[in-house]
């Protein structure tokens, strides 16, 4: 009897690899579809947090200043303005709010331009370290204010000292090392202090601040902030938060009991001084494109905003009592 041949399978058919592959390739598709939505969704979250974090620095900067509009320490009535170099109003604290809206011309003191179309807002307010012990020997004739420590004041700074009886407001020619202030120089007047200073005095700097969106070249719009230099001339410009597309902004009018009647834009207000609110509005867009599946579509100061290059969106508002108008 012959021996019986046992044929042996090598390889695999025609058949059976095509279906391998087939299986292959539709694990890999699954594999690939699960990276590409994790992918997604990660950008997407990521784009969310960019713009949370961006809107919540744009109102902080804002709430800080904006709350403290007119702000002048002890000083309760208009301060004594020693300043001759003040033609256009802005070094000192009077008229310390006024607002842009649907910003067309520029206002002649930024260096910037505001992007067509948003808000604009200006502040003014003192800040500083608070009472200093000042010298017994000062008197109202002498050109410096002397204290027991450092006040702390640059030279050159717009200068706002007061106590409980008066106040006087300058541009300081003291140097910064010194432990006092001083009105000397043609930038100041020759007239008095208002009185002696000789107690607890507050030494405090003026601080001019203007908001708005300003384009960039091949970026998105940001939030900047001109505030005034030093001898009041120049403006810094400082970019605080990109992304911020739009800015809205109405004040709360006060009637006769000082509560808020009604929020108007800024071409509504007849007198800024019954101005005791500010209402924000921001506009925030990401800064990474294609995180959304399109074009999102946001109602935003009464009309839908296409945001372009399938960015993500969002809107922040806030209300913020200006402390020194409030009841």
């Amino acid at each position: 009897m012959n021996a019986l041949s046992i044929s042996r399978q090598r390889g695999l058919s025609l058949v059976e690899l095509m279906i391998a592959i087939t299986l292959s390739l539709l694990l890999i598709l699954g594999v690939t579809q699960i990276f590409l939505s994790s992918k997604q969704t990660y950008s997407t979250n990521n784009a969310l947090s960019r713009v949370q974090e961006n809107g919540r620095f744009a109102i902080e900067f804002l709430t800080q200043d904006i709350r403290n509009t007119g702000y002048k320490g002890q000083c309760l009535g208009e301060p004594l303005n020693h300043l001759t170099n003040d033609q256009s109003g802005l070094l000192n604290l009077t008229s310390a709010l006024k607002g842009w809206n649907n910003i067309a011309t520029k206002p002649s003191h930024l260096n910037g331009t505001p992007l067509g179309g948003t808000d604009a807002i200006l502040v003014k307010l003192a800040a500083g370290v608070g009472d200093i012990a000042a010298d017994t020997t000062n008197t109202a004739a002498s050109e410096a204010v002397g204290f027991s420590t450092n006040p702390g004041i640059p030279e050159g700074a717009i200068t706002l000292i007061s106590d409980s009886i008066s106040c006087d407001l300058f541009q300081n020619t003291a140097a910064a090392t010194e432990n006092a202030v001083s009105r000397d120089g043609g930038i100041n007047t020759n007239a008095d202090w208002t009185h002696d200073y000789t107690a607890e005095t507050e030494a405090l700097t003026v601080q001019n601040a203007t908001y708005y969106i300003r384009a960039n070249a091949g970026r998105q719009p940001s939030l900047v902030r001109e505030r005034l230099a030093a001898g009041g001339t120049t403006w810094n410009t400082e970019e605080l938060v990109e992304g911020v597309q739009d800015m809205q902004i109405l004040y709360g009018i006060a009637g006769i009991n000082m509560q808020v009647t009604d929020y108007v834009p800024a071409q509504s207000v007849t007198n800024w001084e019954n101005v005791v609110s500010v209402q924000i509005n921001l506009l925030v867009t990401s800064a990474e494109t294609n995180v959304l599946a399109e074009n999102q579509v946001i109602a935003f100061n009464g009309a839908d905003v296409t945001i372009d290059n399938r960015r993500l969106a969002r809107i922040f508002s806030t209300t913020i009592g200006i402390r020194n108008r409030l009841p």
